[in-house]
């Protein structure tokens, strides 16, 4: 059987979203297949381990509220918004989140859930209203599934969304340009589920915050129009969210201040920068030097910047940056951050919102310890630590400290699966830290074992972490028990985990081939206590300096780039499925035998290659037959019997025949009724007089 990358299930004929999803698995470099649960299963496909929902890397589902409430023999109220109907949105809507929860528990994969537009003809506006708000509500926040409630930002016009003619042949409810649009949302959507978030957005001035070059036109002399304006309300976004926002610019550093001060009511303030480089260096060893600040990894930063011989010199000194090349023209650069996928914003915590303010403290902090030794710093610190145990409102950042933790994070576990969970909080005399560290703990005989022991990387070094097992082995001495064990598992970037480690009076129990226990009395484990030595004065350095930077994976710039600046709409992306399946172009062939070659070529596992080649040798079956009717209905304006199509002779030539006879007929019709029309407006002796004239 095929690796199942994703699982579909919805409640109405989804086949035809296969396609799109498919070219967006190979465009975002997936491997797997996309699997389809049968009709309308949505909730035994939830419920079942075994289902291919069950058995996929990632899920997506698909209702209409008239559909579930169909289901419940409700149609009548639905369709006429009847408080029963709506009641029973309600009721349903509870099923369908337990379901839900139930199975992205049970398999630990993302699941995007698509409340899909009603029927114009027998939906119901206001169910649909009701269960896309009362889901979105459950959700909100959800690391595990996700709501969309639309398929923007690449939702066609209205008129473009519905087909009431495939709707009504086989259920497919959608025109191929909206379920185009909704596999685009979905894939973005799930891209931005599982592919790590960028931590830091840096920016360049000219040509990409303004119009202009400051150091020649002046502070006064470039432009901020509209649509730059777009831009720095992205920005704005960004920083809500969490991202640190950075100015990496080679420009004077008071020209670019002056810009920002003059202009005070862009929605991007000085106060909102974590760091800047404005000078010039390369921008390269600027970013490198950012990191050094921030504390953070390379891989962490997306760059942006108009220029390409910028780009090409970052791409060329830190390819573990995201860089990407904004377009020169304003309008253009703003819908490219609208469509740039790594931008996106997922679940934001309170930490994320006051991550740029505690970067700022920690400069302070750091300004702090440059003027006196490591030990007199600590000693000043006025360092506060509170363990406690995690609520449900420490789910949000519990999961995601699990998730984000990498440098301090002993065993490398991204779930927790303990009996207590003890989350930490972290304050100085500079500002709060927010919960910034985890334990998950279980009791084992006579021991205290914790599964998962992490600290987030900006409060590394200041003991908290010893604070932390201290914490662990008081808690044991009063529950009687003898030893504390921390899990460990070495990652490639845990290293400041193993030498918090080798520091312990501790034993090694191994576990398996790459697990160990540190095994520690209960007591000495009470008793650890943060001591900075001359390890920790060297490791910390002086405010700026630049340390080693971990190597990181390519980052994909040129997949980035080519989704925002080309696949942007349903159109689009139409367009850039058909030319992955050329169509081979037959000498002789009439232009609707041509279009219907095309059309095959699209909707078939095999491309015909001739007028003689047959719908259901090339593997056709009764939905793609929905669909091609559908789209015949569409180009041609004609509709197609059946039975004209369940014929072994169903060839490209005799559709095509078909096709032209219907449209004659048609056109046949038409005239016979436009003169109908035309007698009904004569008087009797204009028609005598015709005759006359007939007869004469």
């Amino acid at each position: 059987m095929n690796k199942i990358g994703l699982g579909v299930a919805a409640t109405f004929t989804a086949e035809p979203l296969g396609d799109a999803l498919r070219f967006w698995l190979t465009e975002i470099g997936v491997e797997g297949e996309v699997a389809f649960a049968p009709y309308d299963q949505v909730f035994p496909s939830l419920l079942d381990p075994g289902s291919v929902l069950g058995r996929a890397g990632a899920a997506v589902v698909l209702v209409r509220a008239e559909d579930l409430v169909a289901e419940d023999s409700a149609a009548g109220d639905l369709a006429a918004g009847q408080d029963d109907g709506l009641d029973q949105v309600e009721a349903v809507a509870t099923d369908l989140v337990a379901a839900l929860r139930t199975s992205a528990r049970a398999t630990g994969t993302p699941h995007v859930l698509v409340v899909c537009p009603p029927s114009p003809e027998h939906g119901s506006p206001e169910a649909h209203a009701r269960l896309a708000s009362r889901l979105a509500r459950a959700f909100e926040g959800d690391r595990a599934v996700s709501v969309l409630t639309s398929a923007e930002p690449y939702e066609p016009a209205p008129e473009a969304v519905h087909d009431a003619f495939a709707d009504r042949t086989g259920n497919v409810p959608y025109t191929d340009r909206y379920f185009a649009a909704l596999a685009a949302a979905a894939a973005r959507r799930l891209h931005a589920m599982t592919t790590p978030r960028p931590k830091v957005v840096a920016v360049d001035c000219d040509g990409t915050l303004w119009d202009g070059v400051v150091g020649e036109d002046g502070p006064d002399g470039v432009v901020i129009g509209p649509q730059r304006l777009e831009i720095w309300r992205e920005l704005a976004r960004q920083v809500a969210a969490g991202r640190l926002l950075c100015l990496c610019s080679k420009n004077e550093e008071k020209d670019v201040r002056e810009v920002f001060a003059r202009h005070p009511e862009l929605p991007v303030g000085l106060d909102d920068v974590a760091a800047m480089r404005v000078g010039w260096e390369a921008k390269s060893q600027s970013l490198r030097s950012l990191a050094a600040e921030l504390d953070l990894g390379l891989d962490s930063f997306v760059f942006l910047d108009d220029s390409p011989v910028e780009c090409a010199e970052v791409r060329a000194g830190c390819p573990e940056v995201l860089t990407l090349r904004l377009p020169a023209g304003a309008a253009e650069a703003a819908a490219f951050l609208r469509h740039c996928w790594p931008l996106d914003l997922t679940a934001v915590t309170e930490a994320d919102r006051e991550r740029t303010r505690r970067y700022q403290e920690e400069r302070q902090r750091e300004q702090a310890r440059g003027e006196m030794s490591l030990a007199d710093f600590f000693a000043t610190l006025d360092l506060r630590v509170t363990i406690t145990p995690a609520g449900p409102e420490h789910e949000a950042r519990a999961a995601q400290l699990a998730e984000r933790t990498n440098q301090f994070n002993l065993s490398g576990a991204r779930r927790l699966d303990g009996e207590e969970k003890f989350v930490v909080d972290v304050r100085d005399r500079f500002g709060d830290y927010g919960v910034v560290g985890l334990t998950d703990v279980r009791t084992e005989g006579d021991t205290l074992r914790a599964g998962a022991f992490l600290l987030s990387c900006r409060a590394l070094g200041r003991g908290v972490e010893h604070r932390m097992l201290a914490h662990l082995g008081a808690l044991a001495r009063e529950r009687g028990l003898a030893r504390v064990a921390l899990a460990f598992r070495a990652t490639e970037r845990n290293q400041p985990a193993r030498d918090f480690l080798a520091a312990l009076p501790a034993t090694v129990e191994p576990s398996g081939e790459e697990e160990a226990w540190y095994v520690l009395g209960a007591a000495d484990a009470a008793a650890v206590v943060h001591t900075p030595g001359p390890a920790e004065e060297r490791a910390a350095g002086p405010a700026g300096t630049t340390g080693p930077v971990e190597p990181a994976a390519s980052a994909g710039w040129a997949a980035v780039e080519r989704i925002a600046t080309r696949l942007t709409g349903a159109d689009a992306i139409l367009d850039a499925m058909r030319a992955a399946r050329p169509v081979t172009e037959v000498a002789g062939a009439s232009p609707v035998e041509a279009a219907v070659m095309r059309m095959w070529a699209e909707l078939l596992d095999v491309a015909p290659t001739s007028v003689s080649d047959g719908f259901f040798q090339l593997g056709g079956h009764s939905l793609r037959l929905v669909q091609f009717m559908a789209r015949v209905r569409a180009e041609f304006g004609v509709e197609l019997p059946f039975d004209t199509l369940y014929t072994t002779s169903f060839t490209v030539a005799e559709v095509a025949k078909a096709i032209e006879e219907r449209q004659l007929a048609d056109a046949d019709d038409e005239e016979l009724a436009g003169l109908l029309d035309e007698l009904a407006g004569l008087s009797d002796e204009e028609i005598d007089a015709l005759l006359d004239s007939g007869n004469g």
